[in-house]
């Protein structure tokens, strides 16, 4: 039984019962609901992969509608975006490819052991997606969290639909007073930039594009690497709401429903689970059109469940969970309000960087923020929570700032934000979207009028300070040293 619950208070509790099962519902072969991911057209958990949901299936239409305001026309543009979908890092390809061991335990289970639940079983159709995936070899450590084929296709796809609704922006040949680009010491943030100048301008367009390198110390797209009081903040330690959440009764059920859906006649390690719901996204990540083996192992609603453990983690390491996130993004915050508030050329601004940068940006924004946190004790109550990783951060996930101009208007000077290509609308200070370029000004003035250098990383405490300027130092000189 699939109970669906309104987010009112009162039935919480009673809502939260009926949609969970007994803890020992796997002693009486009993698990879960009855589901065949393979035979699900829909398959709507796709969107709800948290930071590794395909950008393809959140992203805004492709009609440019969203983008066109009566009697203004779009000047210049600042886009701030994440790198397309990836490689998992080293130590995660390790464990993700011992999965492999995993599979043919749960093949024994179902066709040796017998031992699949009566109820919620894996399907048929389940089962053999699982018996025909592998590990890829060709996946090796040199490659770690490089840009994959799909993320190169995201970015450069991304860059010919801005070009279509802003041709006058973003013309189809480089012009290095119009342009400018810059991404992270990392290759898929670099091969990122180099597909979207490709959607641009054509094939190998980088070779006649010269970017500046990144500095050694980039506080403007990673902020956060210079800044020990974020680096050194728990969000997954004892006492965390993500560490709450791990040991709640949601948690605990779903640990137990996927082992006993996989024939396991005991629970899974956390990690096994957690393991599994990786590989479900990346496979996903990487074969859009494809459905995933590892995804077959989940029902939606546990889909959404791992999504809320992840928001948990994201939000109190980068976002709202702490003040301090609310100041790293100042240098991006005060770079776009600097692009936008003249005339002056470059038309473009366009950066390539991570997850992490993207959601301490929206944070100083003050974007996407609900009226209540997001916590252990109110998964329920959240679930239609603005502050959604798999919207707000998917593979390729961009903020973009546009400036229009209205001639018919007392305040000629506008500008609407859009993330990943849809308009961003519920902002109280602007109307439906379209804000006052001077009302953008006012709304983020303490960044302009800070030191940057001083006030993205004060912490309380005089030794957060010391480490904020101690930090940086060091990278210098491992820096050096490296050179």
């Amino acid at each position: 039984m699939v109970v669906r619950c309104k987010s009112i208070d009162l039935i919480l509790f009673i809502c939260a019962l009926l949609a969970s099962k007994p803890i020992n519902a796997q002693r009486s072969g009993e698990c879960c609901q009855e589901y065949c991911y393979d035979l699900d057209n829909e398959r709507p958990q796709s969107a709800h992969f948290a930071s590794k949901t395909s950008y393809l299936i959140v992203k805004g239409p492709e009609t440019g509608r969203q983008y066109l305001v009566p009697n203004c026309n779009p000047t210049k543009i600042w886009i701030f975006a994440r790198h397309g979908t990836r490689l998992p890092e080293g130590e995660r390809m390790q464990s993700l490819s011992q999965l492999e061991d995993l599979r043919d335990e749960i093949i024994a289970n179902y066709e040796k052991r017998h031992s699949k639940p009566a109820i919620g079983a894996m399907c048929e159709n389940d089962l053999d997606l699982l018996k025909r995936w592998h590990w890829n070899q060709n996946i090796t450590a040199q490659y770690a969290a490089f840009l994959t084929v799909q993320g190169w296709e995201e970015l450069k796809f991304m860059a010919i639909r801005y070009q279509r609704v802003f041709p006058n922006i973003l013309e189809n040949i480089y012009d290095k007073n119009k342009f400018l680009f810059r991404y992270t010491n990392t290759q898929r943030t670099e091969a990122s930039y180099k597909a979207f100048v490709e959607g641009l301008f054509g094939p190998n367009a980088h070779e006649h594009i010269q970017v500046q390198p990144p500095p050694t110390n980039d506080t403007l797209l990673r902020p956060y690497d210079y800044c020990a009081p974020h680096d050194m903040s728990k969000s997954k330690g004892d006492g965390t709401e993500y560490k709450k959440f791990v040991k709640s009764q949601t948690m605990t059920q779903l640990v137990s429903d996927v082992s006993s859906r996989l024939g396991y006649k005991y629970p899974l390690k956390l990690q096994q689970v957690m393991d599994m719901f990786e590989m479900c996204r990346f496979d996903q990540a990487w074969n859009i059109g494809s459905p995933s083996a590892w995804c077959a192992a989940f029902t939606p609603t546990q889909i959404d469940d791992l999504e809320y453990l992840e928001d948990l983690q994201k939000y109190y390491k980068s976002s709202y969970g702490r003040e301090l996130n609310s100041r790293i993004q100042c240098a991006a915050v005060n770079d776009m309000l600097h692009h936008l508030e003249t005339n002056n050329l470059p038309k473009t601004v366009a950066y390539f960087t991570h997850s992490k940068a993207i959601v301490l940006l929206l944070t100083a924004l003050r974007f996407f923020k609900d009226s209540d946190s997001l916590r252990a004790d109110n998964y329920y109550s959240m679930s239609q929570r603005k502050w959604r990783s798999s919207y707000i951060l998917p593979f390729a996930s961009n903020l973009v700032a546009i400036k229009y101009d209205c001639p018919n208007d007392m305040e000629r000077d506008k500008v609407m934000f859009f993330l990943n290509e849809k308009p961003i609308t519920d902002l109280d200070w602007c109307k439906v979207g379209l804000c006052n370029l001077a009302d953008v000004k006012e709304r983020y003035k303490k960044f302009t009028q800070a030191n940057c250098d001083e006030y993205y990383c004060t912490d309380s405490g005089a030794s957060s300070i010391l480490a904020s300027i101690i930090l940086p130092l060091i990278a210098m000189i491992l820096h050096k040293l490296a050179a």
